[in-house]
């Protein structure tokens, strides 16, 4: 009987730490399928832009419509094999001892995919920067901003926020500028300071979510701009150098906002 007793607590131990690794499994890739999903989106929009171009008789980016379009293509079957994993993994009584093996053949798809997608966003931000910039040209003044909110932070450094709906208030110090907003219970924190670190020590301290994001802002010369999700927040993180270290401006905003601050977080930067 007391055998019985310990060789059920053994299954039974067994069955809570298979369900404990498919729950972890489902929180990992979740997080990659999200941040997958942002990528997907800002080659999507890319590619609209491209097609708007070559449509209207600017052949000049033919190519560059070939590549958002292959790359868009690569992107989105890494988001697709993220999806197919995570619908293996839903039910709730799926242990991992039984998914082992189908898991196993997921995962190294998607290791493979997620090498072809870094190197496609890796191929891609160069076309990105070229489509934009020639995106918002022809839109000319079609969508002026109407109405900004001035930021002066205690620095003396000054930038232009979109006038909103909520609330806008700025602190920091000579080193430090920061700018926060808040709309009902959605509010975003938008950060620049000098650090005393170099870009590439700031960007092995980012979370292993972090993915490398496509920017148009030449003029900042960033050493790197990143993108992740931590739990209901969607954080951008970028970097340029100076001679004493660098100066990392960060973007911290509730995940279900549509908010559109990344051009303020540039802004704040640049002012530097």
């Amino acid at each position: 009987m007391i055998r019985a007793v310990a060789l059920a607590l053994v299954v039974l131990t067994s069955v809570a730490h298979a369900d404990a690794r498919t729950k972890q499994l489902a929180t990992g890739y979740t997080k990659e399928l999200t941040a997958c999903h942002t990528r997907a989106e800002g080659i999507g929009r890319a590619k609209t832009g491209a097609q708007m171009l070559v449509d209207s008789g600017t052949a000049e980016f033919r190519e560059d419509l070939d590549a958002l379009t292959k790359g868009l293509d690569i992107v989105q079957a890494y988001c697709a094999e993220l999806d197919a994993t995570l619908a293996l993994i839903a039910d709730p009584h799926a242990s991992y001892k039984k998914l082992e093996h189908q898991l196993d053949d997921h995962d190294n798809k998607i290791r493979a995919l997620r090498k072809s997608s870094k190197q496609a966003l890796d191929t891609l931000a160069p076309v990105i920067g070229r489509v934009i910039p020639a995106v918002n040209a022809r839109a000319g003044t079609a969508a002026p901003v109407i109405k900004k909110t001035p930021l002066a932070f205690p620095s003396g450094r000054k930038v232009d926020a979109p006038a909103l709906a909520g609330t806008w208030t700025v602190s920091g110090t000579q080193t430090t500028d920061t700018a926060e907003y808040s709309e009902g219970k959605a509010n975003a924190t938008l950060t620049v300071r000098a650090a005393s670190e170099t870009c590439a020590e700031r960007k092995q301290a980012l979370p292993a979510a972090a993915v490398d994001a496509p920017h148009t802002e030449a003029a900042a010369k960033l050493e790197f701009y990143a993108w992740y999700d931590k739990d209901d927040r969607r954080v951008r993180v970028a970097c340029r150098a100076t001679k004493s270290g660098s100066l990392v401006a960060t973007l911290d905003m509730t995940a279900s906002a549509t908010w559109a601050l990344e051009p303020v977080l540039f802004a704040m930067l640049a002012a530097r």
